[in-house]
């Protein structure tokens, strides 16, 4: 009875956050400035009108600082101009959606890697001119504006770079967190041990052969929390109130997996509703929803903003629930998810977010510092709330680079994540349609357990048992080449929906194949 009403609870929950987010979005502030030049004395047809329009800003503080330098810096460089207009939109009319895009305009205009600016006056030269004359003058600005001439393709150039030094010391402080909280797990784990241990042979996913501290989620946690502290100080590294918006919704998700650890209590139907509802909680804050698949008339589905936001929880807590079953041995989904974050920074980089580029590298810290004590020798364990963590983290960057990016192609992130999700497809439906079991129980024939018996422990005679313990940590290394070699073709092709689809498919063909030729093999 407690189990159905805890259910029913999270299942409450998780409609009530879905409701929240579909009808209750952040909002968007666009900073517009509108400036005139004074009139000359001697010709009324010499007056020129400079609009400005940006990117959305997350709130209203940051939308009106930036009007504001807008105005003082124009102002500076023009001692006969004036402020016609300064305010922050809540949203776009469709002339000014165009004005953002590529597409041509009537009127010269100059663009920015973060919005456009559109000279207008009555003789076309004179706007011309001065359209010329700004992109002289921002040519040494760190946001230089690019003219194009009227009635010419105007493509977006490419975003100031957001790599800095203090992107690689959040990293190492991340890092260096991460491992002393690890430190002090396996240290003081007499003190924990009858609540945190994982005991030998307690499932068929068990491959120990000692009792070992299972909660170094908390030393990832730990980790993403200090690198938060070093963004909140740093000036140069943004986005630390979206940063702390992100944890805040992850923790759902942690709290499931970790109490998970701690009581073995806590079922995977409840994990999963828990992770959804952290999706869901991050579509109502950060409004990280995935509207859009690439795959005509499913796209079309998606712009229904409630049907976006549940698929989007969906395939949130699906991405957490694959991360946690590929967690099986030593270094496996830690290694696995450098891996993608390394792939994901990079393509953030390319495209100027830097959300996704300081959380990614945060993350990667974090996740190294506990590698160290998890690989090669696994003296602690990642454990559920760890892995629910990871796998939710992995799953948002991947909405807010897709939904805020639209030249990223959807399938980016897909083909990095492919092998885990496609390993809980395939595996629901071995259980379920090839041996008639339950889809949730747990079993050993999961691919990398399928490696480990049929290729690792192969090369080591039956009798050394001492040499099949150092096995465990060999089978991550099979799947960190699996991993590079997705991540390559992933950074390389990002924007080519066809090949990443293409990549995609024959990893699954290729999945298919080895898996029963391993099945197979004695």
């Amino acid at each position: 009875m407690k189990k159905i009403i805890a259910r029913i609870l999270f299942a409450g929950l998780l409609v009530v956050a879905v409701v929240l987010a579909s009808i209750q979005l952040p909002r968007a502030y666009y900073p517009t400035v509108e400036i005139e030049a004074a009139e000359r004395t001697d010709a009324q047809d010499g007056a020129l009108t400079i609009s400005f329009l940006f990117d959305s800003r997350p709130t209203l503080k940051s939308c009106e600082g930036l009007t504001g330098n807008i105005a003082r810096v124009v102002l500076e460089a023009c001692r006969q101009c004036r402020v016609k207009n300064i305010q922050c939109e809540g949203a776009l009319d469709e002339f000014q959606r165009r004005l953002l895009s590529d597409a041509p305009l009537a009127v010269p205009s100059g663009r920015m890697a973060n919005g456009v600016v559109v000279f207008t006056a009555a003789v076309p030269e004179l706007a011309l001119v001065a359209c010329k004359t700004a992109e002289a003058q921002s040519a040494v600005r760190s946001n230089p504006i690019k003219c194009f001439a009227a009635n010419t393709l105007r493509p977006k150039p490419a975003p100031p770079s957001i790599v800095s030094l203090w992107s690689a010391a959040m990293l190492m402080a991340a890092l260096a967190a991460a491992w002393l909280t690890g430190w002090l797990i396996i240290r003081y784990e007499h003190l924990h041990a009858h609540l945190s241990h994982d005991h030998v042979g307690s499932g068929p996913q068990k491959y120990h052969t000692q009792p070992t501290p299972r909660i170094g989620g908390l030393a990832v946690m730990v980790g993403l929390l200090v690198a938060g502290g070093v963004m909140l100080f740093v000036d140069t590294l943004p986005n630390e109130r979206e940063f702390g918006l992100l944890l805040f919704a992850g923790i759902p998700a942690f709290l499931g997996g970790l109490v998970e650890d701690l009581t073995k209590q806590v079922g995977v139907v409840k994990r999963l509703l828990l992770t959804m509802l952290s999706g869901a909680v991050a579509a109502w804050l950060l409004g990280a929803v995935l509207n859009r698949l690439d795959i005509p008339g499913v796209d079309q589905a998606l712009q229904w903003l409630p049907l976006a936001v549940i698929f989007t929880s969906f395939a949130v807590g699906g991405v957490a629930n694959a991360t946690n079953i590929i967690d099986g041995y030593n270094g496996l989904a830690g290694g696995f998810a450098v891996i993608v974050l390394a792939a994901l920074a990079y393509v953030a980089a390319q495209v100027g977010d830097s959300l996704v580029f300081n959380t990614a590298l945060a993350l990667a810290g974090a996740v190294l510092g506990f590698l160290v004590w998890n690989w090669p020798g696994g003296k602690i364990f990642l454990g559920d709330g760890g892995a629910y963590l990871l796998g939710f983290l992995l799953a948002e960057l991947s909405v807010l680079l897709v939904s805020h990016n639209p030249e990223v192609s959807t399938w980016f992130p897909l083909l990095l994540l492919i092998y885990p999700v496609f390993e809980t497809v395939f595996s629901i439906y071995r259980r379920k349609f090839k041996l008639g079991l339950s889809p949730g129980a747990p079993d050993n024939k999961h691919m990398h357990q399928l490696i480990h018996a049929k290729l690792v422990l192969s090369q080591i005679p039956a009798d050394n048992i001492f040499r099949q313990v150092e096995t465990n940590s060999r089978v991550a290394k099979y799947f960190w080449c699996i991993a590079g070699a997705l991540a390559t073709l992933g950074a390389i092709c990002w924007q080519s929906g066809y090949f990443l689809a293409s990549f995609a498919a024959a990893f699954c063909w290729i999945y298919v194949f080895s898996y029963r030729r391993l099945g197979n093999r004695h």
